[in-house]
Protein backbone atom coordinates (compact mmCIF):
# COMPACT_ATOMS: atom_id res chain seq x y z
CA UNK A 1 0.00 0.00 0.00
CA UNK A 2 1.16 3.47 -0.16
CA UNK A 3 1.75 4.16 3.37
CA UNK A 4 4.35 1.32 2.44
CA UNK A 5 6.43 3.18 0.44
CA UNK A 6 6.17 6.20 3.09
CA UNK A 7 7.62 4.24 5.30
CA UNK A 8 10.29 2.52 4.04
CA UNK A 9 11.62 6.25 3.79
CA UNK A 10 10.78 7.05 7.03
CA UNK A 11 13.32 4.18 8.19
CA UNK A 12 16.03 4.82 5.45
CA UNK A 13 16.23 8.47 6.54
CA UNK A 14 16.25 7.62 9.83
CA UNK A 15 18.73 5.03 9.62
CA UNK A 16 22.19 6.35 10.53
CA UNK A 17 25.32 5.35 8.36
CA UNK A 18 27.55 4.39 11.49
CA UNK A 19 24.08 2.05 12.63
CA UNK A 20 24.96 0.65 9.61
CA UNK A 21 27.96 -0.08 9.98
CA UNK A 22 28.07 -2.01 13.16
CA UNK A 23 25.12 -3.70 11.94
CA UNK A 24 27.65 -5.05 9.04
CA UNK A 25 29.93 -5.39 11.45
CA UNK A 26 27.29 -8.11 13.66
CA UNK A 27 26.25 -9.93 11.13
CA UNK A 28 29.71 -9.88 9.16
CA UNK A 29 28.09 -9.15 5.93
CA UNK A 30 28.12 -6.25 3.66
CA UNK A 31 24.61 -7.41 2.94
CA UNK A 32 23.32 -4.85 5.36
CA UNK A 33 25.05 -1.44 2.97
CA UNK A 34 23.85 -2.94 -0.17
CA UNK A 35 20.34 -3.85 0.67
CA UNK A 36 20.13 0.13 2.14
CA UNK A 37 22.03 1.11 -1.45
CA UNK A 38 19.28 -1.01 -3.11
CA UNK A 39 16.07 0.42 -1.12
CA UNK A 40 17.33 4.00 -1.35
CA UNK A 41 18.24 3.94 -4.79
CA UNK A 42 14.67 2.12 -6.03
CA UNK A 43 13.30 5.05 -3.39
CA UNK A 44 14.63 7.85 -5.04
CA UNK A 45 13.71 6.56 -8.28
CA UNK A 46 10.03 6.24 -7.27
CA UNK A 47 10.53 10.20 -5.59
CA UNK A 48 12.05 11.23 -9.22
CA UNK A 49 9.09 10.44 -11.19
CA UNK A 50 6.31 12.08 -8.36
CA UNK A 51 8.46 15.21 -8.90
CA UNK A 52 8.37 15.59 -12.76
CA UNK A 53 4.20 15.40 -11.92
CA UNK A 54 4.49 17.73 -8.57
CA UNK A 55 6.86 19.90 -10.94
CA UNK A 56 4.25 19.99 -13.42
CA UNK A 57 1.22 20.73 -11.04
CA UNK A 58 2.79 23.31 -9.46
CA UNK A 59 3.55 25.25 -12.83
CA UNK A 60 -0.62 24.65 -13.37
CA UNK A 61 -1.35 25.80 -10.24
CA UNK A 62 0.62 28.71 -10.48
CA UNK A 63 -0.47 29.63 -13.93
CA UNK A 64 -4.42 29.29 -12.55
CA UNK A 65 -3.44 31.30 -9.15
CA UNK A 66 -1.93 34.10 -11.46
CA UNK A 67 -5.29 34.00 -13.69
CA UNK A 68 -7.40 34.33 -11.08
CA UNK A 69 -5.91 36.87 -9.35
CA UNK A 70 -5.65 39.05 -12.52
CA UNK A 71 -9.27 38.52 -13.20
CA UNK A 72 -10.16 39.63 -9.25
CA UNK A 73 -7.54 42.91 -9.98
CA UNK A 74 -10.31 43.81 -13.14
CA UNK A 75 -13.32 43.13 -10.84
CA UNK A 76 -11.81 45.10 -7.97
CA UNK A 77 -11.28 48.12 -10.69
CA UNK A 78 -14.77 47.02 -11.32
CA UNK A 79 -16.56 47.75 -8.28
CA UNK A 80 -14.12 51.65 -7.74
CA UNK A 81 -15.50 52.53 -10.81
CA UNK A 82 -19.35 51.71 -10.65
CA UNK A 83 -19.07 53.47 -7.06
CA UNK A 84 -17.39 56.55 -8.68
CA UNK A 85 -20.54 56.54 -10.92
CA UNK A 86 -23.01 55.71 -8.09
CA UNK A 87 -23.67 52.57 -10.10
CA UNK A 88 -24.99 50.36 -6.71
CA UNK A 89 -26.37 47.72 -7.99
CA UNK A 90 -23.50 47.35 -10.05
CA UNK A 91 -21.39 47.77 -7.80
CA UNK A 92 -22.96 45.25 -5.53
CA UNK A 93 -22.77 42.85 -8.44
CA UNK A 94 -19.08 43.48 -9.30
CA UNK A 95 -18.35 42.65 -5.53
CA UNK A 96 -19.98 39.58 -5.63
CA UNK A 97 -17.86 38.32 -8.22
CA UNK A 98 -14.98 39.76 -6.85
CA UNK A 99 -15.35 37.69 -3.51
CA UNK A 100 -16.03 34.70 -5.82
CA UNK A 101 -13.13 35.47 -7.61
CA UNK A 102 -10.59 36.17 -4.73
CA UNK A 103 -11.97 32.80 -2.87
CA UNK A 104 -10.57 30.95 -6.36
CA UNK A 105 -7.48 32.76 -6.07
CA UNK A 106 -6.87 31.87 -2.84
CA UNK A 107 -8.01 28.00 -3.26
CA UNK A 108 -5.13 27.64 -5.91
CA UNK A 109 -2.67 29.73 -3.52
CA UNK A 110 -3.06 27.68 -1.19
CA UNK A 111 -2.70 24.45 -3.34
CA UNK A 112 0.18 25.89 -5.18
CA UNK A 113 2.13 26.59 -1.41
CA UNK A 114 1.22 23.23 -0.12
CA UNK A 115 2.37 21.36 -3.84
CA UNK A 116 5.42 23.60 -3.77
CA UNK A 117 5.97 22.58 0.17
CA UNK A 118 5.56 19.07 -0.56
CA UNK A 119 8.31 19.19 -3.76
CA UNK A 120 10.84 20.81 -1.15
CA UNK A 121 10.23 18.07 1.27
CA UNK A 122 10.77 15.48 -1.59
CA UNK A 123 13.22 16.87 -3.54
CA UNK A 124 15.40 17.35 0.04
CA UNK A 125 14.45 13.46 1.09
CA UNK A 126 16.20 12.21 -2.75
CA UNK A 127 19.05 14.38 -1.62
CA UNK A 128 19.86 13.03 1.91
CA UNK A 129 19.57 9.41 0.83
CA UNK A 130 22.02 10.27 -2.05
CA UNK A 131 24.48 11.42 0.43
CA UNK A 132 23.90 8.32 2.67
CA UNK A 133 24.25 5.99 -0.81
CA UNK A 134 27.50 7.79 -2.25
CA UNK A 135 28.72 7.59 1.85
CA UNK A 136 28.31 3.60 1.56
CA UNK A 137 29.70 3.03 -2.18
CA UNK A 138 32.66 4.84 -1.15
CA UNK A 139 33.43 2.85 2.35
CA UNK A 140 32.17 -0.62 1.10
CA UNK A 141 35.38 -1.56 -0.23
CA UNK A 142 37.42 -0.27 3.11
CA UNK A 143 34.52 -2.55 5.14
CA UNK A 144 34.80 -5.03 2.94
CA UNK A 145 38.62 -4.86 3.97
CA UNK A 146 37.76 -4.80 8.05
CA UNK A 147 35.20 -8.06 7.45
CA UNK A 148 37.89 -10.07 6.06
CA UNK A 149 40.47 -8.82 8.46
CA UNK A 150 38.07 -9.58 11.36
CA UNK A 151 37.76 -13.10 9.83
CA UNK A 152 41.23 -14.09 9.86
CA UNK A 153 41.66 -13.39 13.18
CA UNK A 154 38.44 -14.82 14.71
CA UNK A 155 36.94 -12.12 16.07
CA UNK A 156 33.49 -11.41 16.62
CA UNK A 157 32.18 -7.97 16.14
CA UNK A 158 28.81 -6.59 17.03
CA UNK A 159 30.06 -2.80 16.78
CA UNK A 160 33.16 -0.55 15.99
CA UNK A 161 34.07 -0.65 19.40
CA UNK A 162 34.96 -4.92 19.01
CA UNK A 163 36.69 -4.16 15.89
CA UNK A 164 39.20 -1.92 17.89
CA UNK A 165 40.57 -4.90 20.01
CA UNK A 166 42.31 -5.77 16.88
CA UNK A 167 45.94 -3.78 17.85
CA UNK A 168 47.77 -4.01 13.94
CA UNK A 169 48.10 -0.74 12.21
CA UNK A 170 46.13 -1.71 9.35
CA UNK A 171 43.30 -2.47 10.98
CA UNK A 172 43.50 0.98 12.90
CA UNK A 173 43.71 2.91 10.23
CA UNK A 174 40.61 1.33 8.29
CA UNK A 175 38.77 1.97 11.68
CA UNK A 176 39.74 5.36 11.72
CA UNK A 177 38.99 6.30 8.29
CA UNK A 178 35.67 4.62 8.40
CA UNK A 179 34.20 5.97 11.16
CA UNK A 180 35.44 9.22 10.55
CA UNK A 181 33.82 9.30 7.54
CA UNK A 182 30.57 7.90 8.62
CA UNK A 183 30.49 10.06 11.40
CA UNK A 184 31.00 12.74 10.14
CA UNK A 185 28.56 12.26 7.19
CA UNK A 186 25.95 11.51 10.04
CA UNK A 187 26.95 14.91 11.74
CA UNK A 188 26.48 16.52 8.75
CA UNK A 189 22.98 14.72 7.97
CA UNK A 190 21.57 14.77 11.37
CA UNK A 191 19.59 17.91 11.42
CA UNK A 192 17.90 17.54 7.83
CA UNK A 193 17.17 13.98 8.90
CA UNK A 194 15.42 14.38 12.39
CA UNK A 195 13.58 17.55 10.26
CA UNK A 196 12.82 15.85 7.44
CA UNK A 197 11.54 12.72 9.62
CA UNK A 198 8.88 14.82 11.34
CA UNK A 199 7.57 16.48 7.89
CA UNK A 200 7.25 13.45 5.91
CA UNK A 201 3.88 12.21 7.62
CA UNK A 202 2.60 16.08 7.17
CA UNK A 203 3.99 16.87 3.98
CA UNK A 204 3.54 14.03 1.65
CA UNK A 205 1.00 11.95 4.15
CA UNK A 206 -2.18 13.00 1.96
CA UNK A 207 -3.98 10.42 0.25
CA UNK A 208 -3.42 11.99 -3.54
CA UNK A 209 0.43 11.60 -3.27
CA UNK A 210 0.46 8.31 -1.65
CA UNK A 211 -1.94 7.14 -4.11
CA UNK A 212 0.25 8.71 -7.08
CA UNK A 213 3.54 7.24 -5.29
CA UNK A 214 2.28 3.94 -4.62
CA UNK A 215 1.14 3.55 -8.46
CA UNK A 216 4.84 4.54 -9.66
CA UNK A 217 5.50 1.82 -6.73
CA UNK A 218 3.98 -0.88 -8.69
CA UNK A 219 5.00 -0.21 -12.14
CA UNK A 220 8.53 0.13 -11.21
CA UNK A 221 8.21 -3.25 -9.51
CA UNK A 222 8.95 -1.84 -5.84
CA UNK A 223 6.07 -3.91 -4.35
Amino acid sequence: MAQTLLGKIQILIAATLHSLLDRALESNSLAVFDEYIRDAEQSMETLKSALVDLSATIKTLRAKYDEASNEAAKLDLQVDAALQQNKNVLAKVAQSKLNHQLDIARTYQDQYEKQSATYNTLLEVVQVLQSKVDILHSQRDQVATLLQLINSKNVIAHSIKDVETIADDRTARIVENVRTQLDTADARLEVATSRLSDQLDQEIGDATLNAQLEARRQRLGLT
